[in-house]
């Protein structure tokens, strides 16, 4: 295990616990709507990847709708109390494991779709978990990643410093909405979708295939009311 991945994993583990209340209290409806969104792009034939899935928030409100989720985090408490929830569920397609997103052990071209929620801005090397992202995905496949952009203006960066300095959470990249765009771009991807998710802080919500997509949707902005998004 590298330095890297010792650190994430460190901080994740302890953190595994606040994590549920955090989101409940900070990002509750801006989770709603991001979760409002996702269920546009699902079907029961897809077999679905969520990179960073924390304690499970998007794969158990999404596995009716779909055939098969594998959901990953490199840290192992977090994937133990997924796990818990796991066992007091019937839920029967889903599977949790430990996984480093720079490095994933799946086959190429594994999944139709490929989440990765609040994940980016949080990593120093964005383009090698794109590069796994894109060879685990199929060619016709999905990939959904609502990051937030704490860079957009001076009223984010200061709420994201007080988050931070609350949570202990480090934004690694303090992008804008049209940085995050360009980043994703750069590295291969083809936008299909691009929504602004305006609350507390401003999600980008980003739909992006390997190839050309049939019909694109851009800068749209979505609401959320300030109260306990």
């Amino acid at each position: 295990m590298n330095n890297r991945q010792k650190k994430e994993r460190k901080f994740w583990d302890r953190f595994a616990n606040f994590y549920d209340p955090f989101i409940d209290k900070v990002f509750r409806k801006t989770y709603k709507t991001i979760l409002e969104n996702i269920d546009l792009d699902l079907n029961l034939s897809h077999n679905v990847l969520e990179i960073g899935t924390g304690t499970g928030i998007i794969p158990f409100s999404i596995c009716s709708k779909v055939s098969s989720i594998i959901a990953t985090d490199i840290s192992p408490e977090m994937v133990r109390i997924a796990n818990q929830k796991l066992k007091q569920s019937e839920i029967k397609n889903l599977d949790f494991q430990i996984q480093d997103s720079y490095n994933l052990t799946f086959p190429d071209k594994s999944f139709d779709i490929v989440i990765a929620s609040n994940l980016f801005h949080l990593l120093y090397e964005p383009e090698k978990p794109i590069k796994e992202i894109k060879r685990v995905m199929k060619d016709n496949g999905i990939f959904i990643a609502p990051t937030l952009c704490v860079g957009e203006n001076a009223k984010s960066k200061i709420i994201a410093t007080v988050i931070g300095f609350i949570s202990g959470f480090k934004v690694v990249n303090k992008w804008s909405f049209q940085d995050f765009r360009s980043m994703l771009t750069n590295n291969g991807l083809v936008i299909c979708k691009a929504l602004r998710i305006e609350g507390k802080l401003l999600t980008a919500y980003m739909v992006m295939k390997k190839q050309p997509c049939t019909a694109h949707t851009t800068n749209i902005r979505l609401k959320v009311p300030t109260l306990g998004d």
